[in-house]
């Protein structure tokens, strides 16, 4: 009896085994595309934005990850974009898309088409990269002396082929040695015989095939509207005599341009001390002066620029110094003003002049959009401010002017 109760209970689960194991049989499906086959040459119908898979893109941009639609478009060997090749390992192909980043290496050839080869056969489908802008804001130091390495500033400068190598530079029409190039900045000798009011040319093969023929121009060693007079006054006038220096002083700097006067805080300052490098000067801007023309007639197009040297031994180490320029009792609000060490790191210009500038917006239109420039009695102030400890100090500024600003962006034609 007891062998049949086994016998039985053996004969049940089996039987369960067996129905449960029914729920696993696997129905196959002999029309099943895992889409990695392409059966002839690919073909190309639109391509999107990863984000957005209704896309249907004319243009992109460098770096940017993109689906390309299509047909047969698995078993990729190589994409290119223009004549830059995609690296393999970063292409997801599947017969009817492809995800694919476009590359961020500038070509040498620009075909505004994007290639897809298969093992089935190549593609081409019209796309156009777009290039980003070409900016320059300015220059490190805008009169930089025969022999000084100076800085164009900017972005995009190396992706533009402004390198010693691909790049041209004139000034006046004269070969200019390019030192490096950066994405920032582009370094270039000043030459002898510089003058003022010169005019830099910068090109180079990549500018004309992506930008066109027009000539970039800069402005360089700009005089400006100089409103003080740096000469002999400058060292007796009430408004500089008292930090005025000629540059032969123990420590002075060599001036920036021969002749030219300046002001000089040095030595360990007070805490939170003021210091009037130019004290309330006054000048007259008669409508008979056609200097001035321009600066009424568009104010915004100008900014207040000047040059400052720091010695690298004596940087400015407070976070509270602060330089304040005024016109007219126009200046900017104090989160506007320039504090050199904000960040915490000391600031130096080691042992030479560069330029600062300042909007011409904060000093030029009041809050009613009126001109602040009176034909009589302007007054400008500049102020270095300590704001903190008493510290070791040596921070000159000189050719102090209203000047245009250098504001250049050219876009892809």
């Amino acid at each position: 009896m007891k062998n049949k109760t086994l016998n039985y209970c053996s004969l049940i689960f089996c039987l369960t085994m067996f129905f449960i194991s029914c729920n696993d049989i696997v129905t196959y499906n002999d029309n099943y595309d895992d889409e990695s086959t392409s059966y002839g040459p690919p073909s190309i119908n639109r391509i999107a934005s990863i984000d957005d898979s209704e896309d249907n893109l004319s243009v992109v941009s460098f770096g940017q990850m993109l689906k390309i639609y299509g047909d047969n478009l698995s078993k990729v060997t190589s994409i290119k974009f223009n004549d830059q090749e995609v690296d393999i390992k970063e292409i997801y192909a599947l017969s009817k898309q492809i995800v694919v980043p476009v590359p961020n290496t500038v070509p040498n050839e620009i075909t505004n088409s994007v290639t897809v080869t298969t093992e089935k056969g190549t593609v081409t489908y019209p796309i156009k990269i777009a290039f980003p802008d070409l900016i320059i804001t300015g220059f490190s130091l805008e009169f930089g002396n025969s022999g000084d390495v100076v800085d164009v500033l900017g972005e995009n400068l190396r992706l533009y082929d402004l390198t010693p190598e691909n790049g041209t530079a004139l000034i006046n029409g004269n070969p200019v040695t390019i030192v490096e190039c950066t994405d920032t900045k582009m370094s270039f000798l000043v030459p002898e015989g510089i003058n003022n009011n010169s005019v830099l040319t910068l090109s180079s093969t990549r500018i004309t095939s992506v930008l066109g023929t027009e000539p970039i121009e800069l402005p360089f060693r700009d005089t400006g509207i100089q409103f003080i007079d740096y000469g002999a006054s400058y060292l007796t006038h009430n408004a500089t005599k008292g930090l005025a220096t000629d540059g032969t002083k123990n420590g002075d700097p060599i001036p920036l341009i021969a002749g030219m006067n300046l002001s000089r805080v040095s030595g360990t300052v007070a805490n939170n001390s003021t210091h009037q490098m130019v004290a309330s000067y006054g000048f007259n801007a008669p409508l008979t002066d056609s200097r001035y023309d321009d600066l009424r007639a568009n104010p915004l197009d100008y900014e207040l620029k000047y040059e400052i040297y720091v010695k690298e031994e004596v940087p400015i180490t407070n976070s509270g110094a602060r330089v304040r320029m005024a016109f007219n009792g126009m200046r900017p609000a104090v989160e506007f003003e320039w504090v050199p060490a904000a960040s915490g790191i000391p600031y130096t210009t080691y042992d030479k002049w560069a330029t600062r500038t300042s909007d011409g917006k904060y000093y030029l239109v009041n809050s009613s959009g009126v001109n602040t420039i009176k034909e009589t009695a302007n007054v400008f102030i500049f102020q270095y401010i300590n704001g903190g400890l008493g510290v070791p100090t040596d921070v000159s500024v000189t050719n102090i002017r209203f000047a245009k600003k250098i504001n250049i962006r050219r876009q892809q034609q």
